[in-house]
Order: structure tokens, then sequence, then C-alpha cells
């Protein structure tokens, strides 16, 4: 391991003990908490060294006047001054996003010793330390006594803080020191308002301090940092992968540009996103040697793109365009060597070809426009010049609360003004975007089939315009490669050759941070195999039917003749290539959409299974794009839409005190009983529990849903931004349960990785405790759902589901979901609505689920058609009867259910009930009135589909329930 840390081994000294400043084990007995300080620090290996005051006080109080505003302290024997909560006593963590209430915690009754129990604690934490860093003499298991860091002290301290911020809090948890087991990850900063980790603030006091020691002006400034374009980058993909592929390179780009910042300041300068579990930063930390039993093996091979385009971090003032640079060349560097990666992968097949090689590497040479913002620490003094660029009305309730605190605590106000700092480096990243120059000049030639501006690669001599199909450098291309990876005509330029083959170059490459990542690339699913997945189970299922020997033999049979009959991925995928190039002619164009070679014995096989022992319905043919996206999310990071109070994020006790004891202290209750309902202002420790609350949701949460419950497969899932592919029959249940679980509130992430919400907290318990969002009035995501026939070209789907996702957020009024049912006959279809809505707390999602299975169990496929082109003939009597005459409604539609034929079959009382109960869904179903003023019609032939769908999952879940698998 060579040098990569930038700094010198003083400034990584100082910041481990910085760090430390605050021992983890504070919030147990706050008393005699800086000598225990100093114990931990001498288990680092760092002995000898004390912690000073003056190295980290400034920080330190510019991070609590960031984090805990002005609160009143600890005063000995005077109970109306006195502010201080004994955590052990009256143990409670508030939620610092959510309205949600405290989390009630059941300590450990060895806790409430005090100081003996702490002293316990503190030895077993230092005891834990000698032996993870190997400062014990002779211990042969510690970091230091690994090869880059046996006598290299310039890998070795770097590294050791860097595994005090990531894995200490781990570690703790892991080995359950105390009892608390997952409870470490959350132990507060401060017990008054406990809705922040002291790992949050002793990270944010260790950034704030190497800034100020590192700049000429003693200040920390805040910068924004984005990658830009994104969606011009992922979206332009013809096959599934592709666009994966495209939303993985981007989200380690943005990494890349992070990594940048912790190798030259360290990881905790990085405000936003957290960093914690992210796979790419697994990937880090095993680079740097630790201990693989202290990773999390699972997140480091997960293949999602988690990481955002736009980060924030602290940097010293002064250093900001140097930093900036530093970011951009790291991005840049990573970029042109995932190029070159490519490319010699390219001329590796299709040989030497200098002429290529030299397009290829402009054209990728200026695509990313690199855009940032900064500005320092806001000081109370500098209003004015703060007025002249930002809008006064936003900047004012900080400026207020500053100003009001100086009659308890004087300050420069670096600290409680950060709402304002992040407010006016946004601005400042905004103002650069807006003036930038184009740094491209116009290409000529045959254009790319996805990056239209670009010319396609190509050979330099011979014929300048060939016919697709006869261009001699693309059929070189798909015959080195295979037309699983280059369509018939299809023909790209550099950036869409990345974007195919970076699976390719990388998977091999054992170095490279996204080898695992694309570990299993090849069997990622096209669209037709999503939209078979249902009728795949059955086929599997039926294969191995006892009740039904003959046919199961004679699917087994067909099913053994492919190639790989150990892998089910590669047989589904085989089958579902095969289907693709069936007959039907793609929608609207060519979609390139090959995925795997087939030999003709398989070829066959396949043809006998589909064309005779296992048919596909209509119902298979589609599958369902599904988008979601948090709902006014630069206002939440602004602070504007948190659901939380101050009355809410103190300690419920310390709160009651300030609202409720009419002898405790007459100026902190003068400043606080007017702001106790106020939200809570914006700080660094908010901004860090949104990161870490979007990140566990979209790493574990999100996949959890998608892919482990309902069989889909992720594309993104960076904060609130999900993107995936799934069966039609699963698609709304799963954005349903997504929307609900995104204002969770606390959750626990079990040991084996699921997420449950969690109200209390006992101990010993395994695991982690985290956060999701939780409550608020304006905290919600909103969904776009693209059902489409599995050849529509994929662009048009993925173009459509954002439309719909921008669908649900205007005019669905955000909170929102906007489903497309886009049938090969027919056209697209519409149906949107709330995820909950109604004063009872109804859910039209309910009434929608119980009509399409109502309908899906009738035989008459065409059903909901004839009862919307019924229902459609009154059109004008059923809106006014919706407005004057609702309780006639339900009566009305039962007698044209009855007349469509729903309950053939059924008699007399049973009949009746059947079509009542039936009647007050659709009932409920169309009572609201779409853009256009009409009853929402539509929704009935979607639920119908979607029923006939779910009817097919039931029934690949009722052999599942037979022990067919």
């Amino acid at each position: 391991m060579s040098v990569t840390f930038e700094q010198n081994l003083d400034y990584w000294i100082h910041k481990t003990k910085v760090f430390l400043h605050d021992p983890p084990d504070k919030a147990i007995h706050i008393p005699g908490h800086e000598e225990r300080a100093n114990e931990i620090l001498a288990a680092t290996g760092l002995s000898g060294s004390s912690l000073d005051k003056d190295e980290y006080g400034e920080a330190d109080r510019i991070a609590s006047g960031m984090d805990r505003a002005t609160l009143p302290g600890y005063v000995a024997k005077d109970k109306h001054r006195n502010g201080a909560v004994d955590f052990c006593e009256h143990p409670a963590i508030t939620h610092p996003t959510g309205s949600d209430d405290e989390l009630k915690i059941k300590l450990p009754e060895a806790l409430h010793r005090g100081k003996a129990a702490v002293d316990i604690i503190c030895a077993e934490i230092q005891e834990l330390l000698k032996k993870d860093l190997g400062s014990r003499a002779g211990s042969g298991e510690g970091l230091s006594e690994k090869e880059p860091y046996r006598g290299q002290e310039e890998n070795f301290v770097p590294a050791r803080f860097h595994y005090l911020f990531f894995l200490l809090r781990r570690r703790l948890a892991a080995n359950n020191v105390g009892g608390l087991g997952g409870l470490w990850h959350r132990l507060p900063a401060d017990t008054r308002l406990p809705d922040h980790s002291i790992w949050q603030h002793n990270g944010l006091v260790s950034a704030l301090a190497s800034s100020m020691k590192l700049s000429a002006s003693g200040r920390a400034s805040l910068m924004v940092y984005a990658l830009t374009p994104v969606q011009d980058f992922i979206g332009r993909a013809r096959k599934l992968r592709d666009y994966w592929s495209g939303s993985v390179i981007l989200s380690w780009l943005a990494f890349e540009g992070i990594k940048a910042v912790i190798y030259r300041y360290g990881a905790d300068h990085i405000v936003y996103p957290s960093l914690h579990g992210q796979p790419l930063v697994e990937g880090l930390l095993r680079e740097w040697q630790m201990n693989a039993d202290w990773l999390d093996k699972g997140m480091e091979q997960a293949g999602v793109a988690s990481f955002p385009n736009k980060f924030v971090c602290i940097v010293p003032a002064g250093e900001e365009k140097e930093a900036a640079a530093a970011i951009r060349e790291a991005v840049q560097k990573a970029w042109l060597n995932l190029g070159e990666l490519v490319l010699n992968l390219l001329l590796s097949k299709t040989g030497d070809n200098p002429e290529m090689a030299e397009q290829f590497r402009r054209q990728i040479s200026t695509y990313w426009e690199y855009n940032w913002g900064a500005a320092p620490l806001v000081r109370g003094a500098e209003r004015a010049q703060v007025e002249e660029l930002l809008n006064r009305k936003s900047i004012d309730p900080a400026f207020k609360f500053w100003q009001d605190s100086q009659d308890l605590y004087t300050s420069s106000g670096e600290g409680q003004l950060y709402s304002v700092s992040h407010r006016l480096a946004q601005a400042m990243l905004a103002a650069g975007k807006s003036c930038r120059a184009d740094q491209r000049g116009k290409e000529k030639g045959i254009k790319c089939d996805l990056f239209g501006e670009f010319e396609i690669l190509h050979d330099p001599h011979g014929d300048k315009n060939p016919r697709a199909s006869a261009d001699p450098f693309w059929q070189r291309m798909r015959e080195r490669f295979g037309e699983s990876e280059f369509g018939k005509t299809e023909r790209l330029c550099a950036l869409a050759v990345i974007k195919r083959l970076t699976y390719r170059a990388c998977r091999d490459d054992h170095d490279h941070p996204l080898q695992k990542m694309f570990k299993n690339a090849d069997i990622f699913p096209s669209t037709t195999e999503m939209a078979l997945y249902d009728w795949w189970r059955q086929l599997e299922q039926r294969a191995k039917d006892q009740d039904n020997p003959d046919k199961a033999k004679e699917l087994a049979e067909a099913l053994a003749d492919f190639r790989w009959p150990d892998k089910k991925e590669k047989i589904r995928q085989k089958l579902a290539q095969w289907y693709h190039e069936l007959n039907e002619p793609e929608i609207s164009g060519r979609q390139g959409h090959h995925i795997t070679e087939i030999e003709e014995k398989e070829r066959t096989a396949a043809r006998q299974i589909i064309n005779k022992l296992h048919k596909i319905k209509d119902v298979h043919k589609y599958y369902a794009v599904l988008l979601m996206d948090g709902d006014r999310m630069g206002r939440l990071v602004n602070g504007e839409t948190l659901g939380s109070t101050w009355k809410t994020v103190l300690h419920p006790r310390l709160a009651d005190r300030l609202r409720l004891d009419a002898d405790f202290e007459k100026k902190f209750k003068k400043l606080w009983q007017k702001r106790l309902d106020k939200k809570r202002l914006i700080s660094p420790a908010v901004h860090a529990a949104i990161s870490e609350a979007l990140g566990d949701f979209s790493l574990h949460t999100v996949p959890e849903i998608i892919e482990k419950k309902y069989h889909g497969r992720l594309i993104y899932a960076g904060g609130d931004d999900v993107c995936a592919v799934l069966p039609v029959s699963r698609a709304l249940d799963a954005a349903r349960e997504i929307a609900a679980a995104y204002s969770w509130g606390f959750v626990l992430i079990g040991p084996d990785g699921q997420v449950s919400p969690c109200s209390d907290w006992q101990e010993n318990r395994a695991g982690k405790l985290a956060l999701h969002l939780g409550r608020g009035a304006e905290i919600s995501i909103s969904a776009g759902i693209m059902i489409a026939h599995h050849k529509k070209p994929l662009g048009k789907v993925m173009r459509r589901a954002h439309e719909l996702l921008e669908q649900a957020k205007d005019s669905g009024g955000r909170n929102a979901f906007a489903l497309e049912l886009d049938k090969r006959s027919g056209g697209g279809r519409i149906f949107q609505g709330k995820w909950r809505e109604g004063g009872d707390g109804g859910n039209i999602l309910h009434h929608f689920f119980a009509a399409a299975d109502a309908l899906g169990t009738s035989e008459q496929s065409a059903m909901s058609s004839s009862l919307a082109y019924r229902l459609g003939t009154f059109q004008d009597g059923l809106l006014a009867m919706v407005d004057q005459y609702p309780e006639q409604l339900q009566r009305f539609i039962a007698k044209q259910l009855d007349r469509s034929g729903l309950a053939a079959g059924r008699r007399g009382e049973e009949k009746d009930a059947l079509l009542m109960q039936l009647a007050g869904h659709v009932g409920c179903l169309i009572n609201s009135r779409n853009q256009d003023g009409e009853l929402p019609l539509e929704a009935l032939v979607i639920a119908n589909f979607i029923g006939h769908c779910r009817q097919e999952r039931a029934a690949a879940q009722l052999e599942t329930s037979r022990g067919a698998i």
C-alpha cells in the first residue's frame, strides 16, 4: 500500500485526538468523561498524548452551536438552573427530522451503578482498541501489525483514524460492550438534546478543528460539489443493464470525488451523503486492509448505485479552489482510466486502430461537467453581506435565534448560523452552473444510436456512410463480442460503449473498485425476463409437480437441454431471449435487446416449452418500471419541511421543564418558550441524520422490499431516488410499502440485514439502531409506475416513467403515485392517487386492489373494459350522482356489474352481497374527478389487468405452498 494520504503525521495525530475528545460512553456517565477520553486515547497507541482543550475547544464550541443551540447546563444543587439530564435514569433518544415520539430505552441494570459501571465499559473499550489496533504488545492481530502498516507510520496513523471513524461503533455493537448492543450506533452526544449521536458530534469537531488549523484565516468553509449530467448519462440506454451500468458508473465517479476529500482531509469532512455502510466504502476499507470480520461483506458486493451526484464537505477557508481542483482531478482521472480499460478491451478484440482510439479518447475527455460552490461559515457580524446574496426571509430565523441567544452565551455565530452558510454555498453552486461554457464542439458523421450528438466509433478508411448492418467496424464488434452485446444494426459512440462494456472490463480486474459490483452483471435481467417472472415460477414448479408426473418429466427434460442446468438465472435468461426474438415485431423501432447467446439445441427446447408445454399468456408480456423520488427534498435539506420541532428533539424532561416549570431560569424560559413549537433548525447533525436515514433506507429497506420480497431488480437506490423493474403483479405493492417505510421513525437493522420499525429498545439487542426520515406533514415520497410491453424501446418507457413521476408530484399533489398501463392495443391508461387519502385514513389502493382481485378472478378478461364502457355511457349522470346522491352510487354500480356478468353463477343473497361489496370498492375508486373533470373509469381497466397478473402470481405461490419447489 503506497502513501496516499496527503497531510503529515501531525495532522492525523491531531485529528485522532480531537475525534476522541468525547469518549463514546460519555452519555452513560458525564462526570469524568475527559479522563476516560485520555485513557481511550492511550489505548489507540497514542501513549503519552493527552487532550488539550486549546486543540479542540473552539471547534467544539462551534459544533455545539451548530447542533445543540443554547441550552441550560449543569448547575449543582440548584434544580431551577440545572438543565442536565441523567441518561441512565431517563434514557431516551429523540428523532432529528420527524415528529415521532422519543425512543424509549431499557438499559442494563448494571449501568445504574454510575462511575463503577462506566469504568468497566471504558476498560472494555480500551481492550477492544488494543486488540483491533495492535497496541497491545504481542497481540499479533491488530491493524498496526499488518504488512502495509508495520513500521510505516505514514500509512498507519491515517488508517487508525478511519478505523475509529468508520468501525469503532460497529465493533462496540458487535461485541455488545456494556450490554448496549446496536444502541452504540446512536448513543447521544448530548443527553439534553439526544437527536444526534456522539459519532456525528466528534466527527464534526475533528473536521472543523483540522480545517481551522490548515486555514490561514483560522476558519472553515462549507463546499458543495456536483457532477453532471445525470439523467443524460444514465437515461441513454437500450438495455436494462445499460441503464443500471450507467447509474453505477455515475455513483462510483461521485465517490471518487469524495475519496479525494477523504485522502486530502479525512472522511469526517464529508457532511453528506453519509459514508457509513456504503458498498464502495466497504471496498475502500478492504483496500486499507481492515479485518474482513469488521466489514459488511454482503454490502460490499451489492450492485446498487447509492451515491448521489452531489456532496457537501467541510474544507479549510482559503483552500476551496485547491480542494475543488483535487476533486475534479480525481474524478476525471478515474473516468479516463475506466475509458482506457474499456478501450483496451475493444482493441484486444478488434485489433489495433489508432484513429478509432483517438476518437474514443476525445469523446470521453470533455463529457463531464464539474461545478462547485463554497462559503466560509457565516458569522453574525456578516449579516449585511449575506443579505445581498440571499433572501432575507429564508435566513431571518437563524439570525434571530443567534441574536436572542447572545444574552446567554456570546458567540461569533459560526455554529448557530450553519443553515445560512449552507444556503449560501448552495447559492454559489447554482450561480456557477448558470455560467458554464460548453467545452465540446459539434461532431460530424453518422451519429450514435443513444448519444445522438456524438459520432459512432468507426474505421477511418473505406465507405464513409455504410449501411448499419454492413458497417465493417460494427460487423467486427458483433463477431468478437456477440449479438448479445451489440444488435444487428446497432452503432455506438465511446460513451455508449463504456456503459455497455464496463461490466466486462471491470469484472476481470480484481483491483478495480467496481469489480465486485459488476461480478454478476451477466445475469442482469432483460425486460422480457422480468415480464416472464411469474410464468417462469409456474414453469419451474410444474417441472417438479408430483401430481402431474408426465408433464413434469417433459418439462424437466426440456430444461435439461440448456447449457447451464445448475443456474436457473441462465436458463430463464435464455428462454426470455428466445421469446423476445419470436415473430412479434419491436414497438416503434429496434431495441437491440440481446442479452445472451443461445445454441440451436437450446432453441429447440425453448420452442417446445413455450409453444407446447407451458404457453405464455398476454399478461406475461408486460413488466413494470418503478421510479420513486422524495418530495421537496431541497426544502427538507434546507430545514423547511422538517417534521421535528425543538419540543420533539429536546429530551422530554427538559422540554417539560422549559415549558411548565414556573421557577426555571427565566432567561432560558424566555428564549425557549416561544421556540419550542418551531421547527428545529438545520444543522450538520440533521444533515447527517437525513443522509444516514436515506442511506439505510436505500441500502437496506428498499432492496429488502424490491428484491427479496417482490422479486424485482434495483437499477439504482441513491438516497430518496429509486429506480427498479418488477413483475407487474408486484410493482404497486412494492411501491406502497416503500412509501410507508420512507416515513418510519426509528428502525432496527438486524444482524441478517432485515429492517423493521422500532418503537423501543431492549438491552443486549443485536444489529444497528438506525433512522428513517420519520413523520412529517411534508415528508413523503412519490412514484411513477409504467407498465409496458417487453418489446417497447426502453428509452421511451423510462422517459414516460419520469413523466409519470412528475405528474404524481405536480397534479397528484405529491405523496402520490401515477401508474400507466400501456397496452399494445388500446394505448395508455392512467390511474393516479395518493398513498393515503380520506379523513378516515382510508386508502384508494385498498379499493383498487379489492376491485382488481375481484375482476382478476373472472375468466372474462374484457369485463372491465365492458364495465368501464357501460359506466362511461352514464358519465353525466354519474357525475351528478356523485355530487348530489352519493348514497345511490353503490346500488347503481352494482346493477351495472350484474349486467356485465361479474357474478354469473351466483344466486340470491350471496350474489347481492358480492355485487354490493364490489360496487362499494368501485364507487370509491371512481369517486373523484380526473384532470379533465371526468370520472377516472380507466382505473377499472387497469385494475382488471393487474388483477389477472395477481392471479398468475397467486397461482405460482399456491404451487410453492404445495411444496413443488
